[in-house]
């Protein structure tokens, strides 16, 4: 489901957006989290991946540290790939039926939500660049945590939220309750 934006959380119900469709949804029961799971058991992994290399000494060499950035990103973005494919696979959904008042809050509480993420993921960005200087210049291996966890929150963001849609999104409904769909 490429096409669904996660808007998160309004009024005890979660809300999404068809993309394609042009369609408002509201969950109808809660997805399956249990790909979450694999976050954390990944995480332990790559920590104890990277001490065991780190007293192996390959993390002495300023170009193999340089590698690991990239193949952590990649390996990021196909985890966030594959949990958010999972997550949107098991959604449940039904067409919201929000009167004009709510939708008009709806809207506002969307382009707050909007300002919120942004700063988010900007912080998660700046996050990265710090564990990536941490990582080629300090030799820090609890880095390399830091730069998973930053890296897959973006591309996470990037595939759930998708806020660079949000403000053909959110014209879309406004449009929608002007038009008293």
């Amino acid at each position: 489901m490429p096409s669904m934006i996660n808007l998160g959380i309004w009024e005890n119900k979660n809300y999404h957006f068809d993309w394609e469709e042009k369609v408002l949804l509201e969950e109808t029961s809660s997805p399956n989290y249990w790909s979450y799971v694999l976050l954390p058991v990944t995480l332990f992994i790559i920590h104890k991946t990277s001490d065991g290399l780190a007293e192996a000494g390959l993390f002495d060499n300023q170009l193999v540290r340089l590698g690991m950035i990239p193949i952590l990103g990649v390996f990021s973005y196909f985890l966030a790939a594959w949990i958010i494919r999972y997550y949107h696979a098991s959604l449940k959904l039904q067409t919201s039926k929000l009167d004009e008042d709510q939708c008009k809050k709806f809207i506002k509480a969307l382009e707050i939500r909007k300002v919120y993420f942004t700063f988010l993921v900007n912080l998660f960005r700046f996050l990265t660049v710090a564990a990536i200087l941490l990582f080629v210049i300090g030799n820090e291996t609890i880095a390399v945590l830091f730069l998973m966890v930053s890296f897959i929150l973006i591309f996470m963001f990037r595939f759930d939220y998708q806020l660079s849609k949000w403000p053909d999104m959110i014209e879309i409904i406004s449009q929608e309750v002007e038009n008293g769909k």
